[in-house]
């Protein structure tokens, strides 16, 4: 394992001090973070609002780039370069401490996506007559509103606990989110203690199934705008769902919501809603307008509004000049060098002299400035997600079976699909090579750790059950909440 003694001194000094040079600012009481004034009289005013939601979520503290990056270098698979702690070296090593720059700025911007989110309910909720009197928006316009900020906020608390809870599958009575619901100005109430798993992804379930349900249902086969892939809406959120069902090993509702949006057999794609069906080349996922046939989910950016200095995906997986030359793949490992060499993913690659070292890196995000746009969720994981489910529920599984070569003949056309034995062994083998394909397809885009920790898999030498599994609540939470429970 990495020795993170050489880098103690460093984190205890930076840790106080600005991380980023276009840094949020470091708020003991971020849930009360909103705007001074919230009115919701005109429609331009409470569509104002949601855009502000969604810029919470777009911060590059937040999805514009660093949760996916803490999700990925975590993992193993990266080399680190820069030795830089404000780019994420404790996280890269597993040092991090309650007072680490990442562990306080992640959570509290998340905490204040999910602040923003509670003042714009609750004052939809307090002005529904005189909106709806007023013919401010109607009622099916109120109620989507109103659901895209509630699948926000189960997609928060998801998020969250990703990195600050213990795997629900290691114990549903385990510590999970401190789940607020309401908006407050004042620190009255902000004692608060963490809900349990169990608890924090009933929250979850609620918030994206209420915002499902007050959501207008989507033609079969609609084209994939920008806007579909920038906001939320009802196919967003069965994509998000199997996820969430994915990390609790609930098989059956990952197949169910799945099924919704993968067809029976291949050709796979959306048999409503969305017509979400894979790029025809891995290549074409990341190249503008970042709409494709996949995209299901992602942040938006463009030259004028940009993630932030040391904020975006670029930066820290892109070579230079496209990037910093921060973190490039680990290509001794397995999973990387028996990938075959025409393997679109092992080409979509740049290579950089780092310390006189030639060094790969992934080339998902090759703009520059970072106007890239941050993936959340796009269709090749649901297919993953859904094959996944059929095989813990039935084996031998030809569906399985067929999704995984649906994902790994897109970047090898010219291989021969993968087989597995009908037995035991068999099922086996392909549990751990879909992993592998996860592992591979999805780099740079904040899977792998969570991957790895929903499958209790050691983070090296880093045990699940071990101090630097999970990161520890914030120092920044510990110090205004008497009530919350430290992992």
């Amino acid at each position: 394992m990495k020795n993170i003694k050489k880098y103690a001194l460093l984190v205890l000094m930076t840790s106080v001090i600005l991380s980023s040079c276009e840094m949020d600012r470091l708020e003991p009481d971020p849930f009360l973070a909103a705007p001074e004034e919230i009115v919701f009289d005109t429609r331009a005013a409470i569509t104002a609002q949601v855009t502000g939601i969604y810029a919470a979520f777009r911060s590059g503290q937040y999805l514009g780039g660093r949760y996916q990056v803490y999700n990925d270098i975590r993992s193993g698979d990266w080399l680190m370069h820069q030795s830089n702690a404000v780019t994420g070296m404790m996280t890269w090593a597993h040092g991090t401490v309650s007072t680490t720059g990442e562990v306080q700025e992640l959570w509290n911007a998340i905490y204040h996506a999910v602040g923003r989110i509670n003042f714009f309910l609750d004052g939809m909720a307090a002005n529904r007559d005189t909106i709806l009197t007023k013919n401010v928006l109607t009622l099916a316009e109120f109620n989507a509103l109103r659901g895209e900020a509630l699948a926000l906020r189960g997609l928060a608390y998801f998020h969250l606990i990703q990195l600050y809870a213990q795997p629900f599958n290691s114990g549903s009575d385990r510590w999970g989110a401190i789940l607020r619901l309401s908006s407050s100005r004042t620190l009255e109430g902000n004692n608060m203690a963490r809900s349990t798993l169990a608890q924090t992804y009933t929250q979850i379930l609620r918030d994206l199934t209420d915002g499902f349900n007050l959501m207008p249902v989507i033609p079969v086969n609609s084209a994939n705008t920008v806007a579909r892939v920038t906001r939320m809406h009802r196919s967003t959120i069965k994509a998000l769902k199997t996820r969430v069902f994915l990390h609790m090993s609930d098989w059956a509702n990952v197949r169910s919501w799945g099924d919704s949006l993968v067809s029976a057999t291949a050709p796979f794609t959306a048999p409503r809603g969305v017509g979400y069906g894979l790029s025809p080349t891995f290549v074409g996922i990341w190249l503008p307008p970042y709409t494709s046939r996949e995209s299901i989910f992602s942040m938006p950016f463009n030259a004028s509004e940009l993630p932030g200095t040391q904020n975006g995906l670029a930066h820290y997986f892109s070579a230079f000049p496209f990037g910093n030359n921060e973190y490039s793949i680990a290509v001794t490992l397995p999973f990387w060098a028996t990938l075959p060499a025409d393997d679109a993913r092992r080409q979509l690659v740049q290579t950089s002299i780092v310390g006189g070292v030639s060094r790969t890196f992934i080339n998902k995000f090759p703009t520059f400035p970072h106007s890239d746009w941050a993936p959340v969720i796009r269709y090749a994981e649901v297919l993953l997600n859904v094959a996944e489910a059929e095989a813990r529920l039935a084996w031998p599984n030809t569906r399985a079976v067929a999704l995984l070569n649906a994902v790994w003949r897109r970047s090898n056309p010219g291989a021969a699909n993968l087989s597995f034995a009908d037995d035991a062994a068999g099922r086996t083998a392909f549990l751990a090579r879909l992993l592998e394909e996860r592992r591979v397809e999805f780099m740079g885009e904040g899977i792998r750790s969570m991957d790895m920790n929903r499958n209790l898999l050691p983070f090296g030498t880093i045990t699940h059950g071990t101090s630097g599994y999970v990161w520890p609540i914030p120092e920044s939470e510990r110090v205004t909440n008497a009530l919350v429970q430290l992992n």
